[in-house]
């Protein structure tokens, strides 16, 4: 289980988290749902552990530090991927695998994604949709048990997001935990389990 317990993160005299409990399970899909400045970007922040919190703690399965980090992926809402490199290129240089267990992965994850008619293609020559699905594709190259996206469906096209859910779906449903902020309610409820709000960094 994916645990965030009592978390707080502060900037200065601001608060843009305090007093947030949260828990996912393995095979959940819980949405974040506010208005911009509700604190759904500093919650996934600190679940990803990419964020230290000022007060509270996150733990994975147990675990904490490095070793609950290695258990969790996140995408951010800004792609990051190497814009001169092609699709493939970018794979292989954010994969912590590597031989023929990464080519097989990639492999994998092109097909679920439908990357395959551009893999070879630089990621600064592709649509804002396609870049999401390569920038989701990194995050999974190393496995992880627990998935955390940052608006996934920020600027993508109709096809790119009934691939992205249907994908997401499947992870779901192979028994991954996922945690997904989402501005839409109406497009994040055909994937959520459980909905939390969050407005002015509480829970609503």
């Amino acid at each position: 289980m994916l645990e965030g317990k009592n978390l707080e993160k502060r900037y200065g005299n601001f608060t843009a988290l305090s007093g947030v409990d949260l828990s996912v399970s393995p095979g959940e899909i819980v949405a974040l749902l506010g208005p911009n400045g509700s604190g759904k970007s500093t919650l996934i922040s600190l679940l990803s552990m990419c964020l230290k919190p000022d007060v509270g703690e996150v733990t994975v399965d147990g675990e904490r530090g490095r070793e609950a980090k290695k258990l969790l992926s996140f995408v951010p809402q800004d792609v990051v991927l190497f814009e001169e490199l092609s699709v493939i290129d970018n794979l292989k240089c954010f994969s912590s695998i590597k031989g023929a267990q990464a080519a097989e992965r990639i492999k994998e994850l092109s097909r679920t994604l439908l990357l395959t008619d551009f893999m070879k293609k630089r990621v600064d020559k592709l649509s804002g949709g396609q870049r999401r699905r390569v920038n989701i594709a990194v995050a999974m190259m190393c496995y992880p048990k627990y998935l955390l996206l940052d608006e996934p469906f920020a600027g993508v096209d109709e096809k790119s997001g009934d691939c992205l859910i249907e994908y997401l779906l499947q992870l779901k449903n192979a028994g991954m935990g996922m945690v997904i902020s989402e501005h839409d309610k109406e497009r994040i409820a055909s994937l959520a389990d459980r909905v939390i709000m969050l407005e002015k960094g509480h829970m609503a």
